[in-house]
């Protein structure tokens, strides 16, 4: 579906094809809040829409702030983070910083290890200075009524195609419609639509073990 599309389809839910009660930068806030919202309660293979490559980031005393990203990852997630010579660092959890002091296991150029804190992305294991290449999901871009002047990177005209995939249009639809009715205080409605909108997002989430590919054993 297009932004419009889109549009056309939350106002017949809405029950307000002529808008009004609901004017189209509405229904468009409401958009884009579902967007963000089903992007953050799927499971990230199903938003290979949203994947980014950040290349020759350089880094500062360690570590490269989000701010020196192209855009903000979603749920702050790094997919992985990879030195410009090919070799890739190994994700940990900050907390697992104390179980590689030892000789053994210690981070170094032929294992690098990285983590994420603070709002930031800490390499440790090569030069300070370094430069890496970042892979990793970024929030999806909102839906705007007329392009920006100057052009804004992170808005999609409402005449182009939502960037997300056809199979969470529905959800996304649902989610808006959940937004809108809460806004016209029919709770009853809105839990009705974001029931529907979790069923399909739960679904989803349930069958991806099954569909994953196989990790190197």
């Amino acid at each position: 579906m297009t932004g419009s599309d889109m549009l056309s389809t939350l106002g017949l839910r809405m029950e307000d094809s002529d808008e009004a009660s609901f004017p189209e930068q509405i229904k468009l806030d409401a958009i884009n809040l579902a967007l963000r919202a089903v992007s953050n309660l799927l499971h990230s293979s199903y938003l290979t829409e949203l994947e980014v490559i950040d290349t020759s980031k350089s880094l500062s005393s360690g570590s490269l702030a989000f701010s020196g990203l192209s855009y903000i990852p979603l749920r702050n997630r790094i997919v992985g983070v990879r030195q410009d010579n090919g070799k890739w660092a190994t994700m940990i959890d900050p907390g697992d910083q104390k179980k590689i002091e030892n000789s053994y296991r210690a981070a170094s150029e032929s294992y690098p290890v990285s983590y994420i804190f603070s709002g930031k992305i800490f390499v440790d294991g090569i030069p300070d200075d370094d430069t890496i290449d970042i892979w990793y999901i970024r929030e999806p871009f909102d839906i705007v009524s007329v392009t920006a002047s100057p052009a804004i990177a992170t808005q999609i005209i409402k005449t182009a195609e939502c960037e997300l995939n056809a199979a969470l249009h529905e959800a996304i639809i649902y989610m808006a419609e959940a937004h809108l009715w809460e806004m016209d205080a029919k709770q009853d409605r809105a839990n009705s639509a974001r029931q529907t909108a979790m069923s399909q997002i739960d679904t989803l989430n349930a069958r991806y073990p099954s569909e994953a590919p196989k990790g190197v054993a």
